[in-house]
């Protein structure tokens, strides 16, 4: 009966050990995003038939997995319509980039382009990382589409 004990015993400790090891393990951190530059120069300003600066610094303790960038209408916008011969659309733009896959950190420098017959307006800005581990971290903001002087309808 003693040596029974002994065993649970034995055993109860030895199961207490490695579940603790396991609980101690560390936990990696989201993703850190600093957004330098949304627009020229930092305006978070694109003209149409121009394309929109992005640049931001990530620092990812568990590997860069992917980093997408997602700009979409936001609020009120004039619906499909026409100004003279040109004809606006509401802009969208979604892109995944798996390049820096693998890195700790980088510096994100892309450029989108805003097609010309982009809707003039605010868009909403989102910056999405993703590391290995799964964790996530996000950055959004405003951008603002304005109308390029070969569009301009004076």
């Amino acid at each position: 009966m003693m040596k029974t004990i002994n065993i649970f015993f034995l055993l109860s400790a030895s199961a207490m050990l490695i579940l603790n090891s396991c609980d101690n393990e560390e936990t990696v951190s989201k993703p850190e995003i600093t957004l330098i530059e949304l627009g020229y120069e930092n305006t978070k300003t694109a003209m149409q038939g121009m394309d929109l600066h992005i640049e931001a610094e990530v620092i990812a303790e568990g590997k860069i997995k992917t980093i997408q960038v997602i700009v979409h209408p936001e609020g009120e916008h004039l619906k499909k319509g026409s100004m003279g011969s040109f004809v606006f659309d509401e802009w969208e733009f979604d892109s995944v980039y798996t390049e820096f896959s693998g890195l700790k950190n980088t510096t994100f420098h892309k450029h989108a382009s805003v097609p010309v017959t982009a809707e003039i307006g605010h868009y909403h800005f989102d910056f999405i990382v993703t590391d290995m581990e799964g964790n996530q971290s996000s950055v959004d903001d405003e951008v603002e589409i304005l109308i390029s002087s070969s569009t301009d309808m004076k």
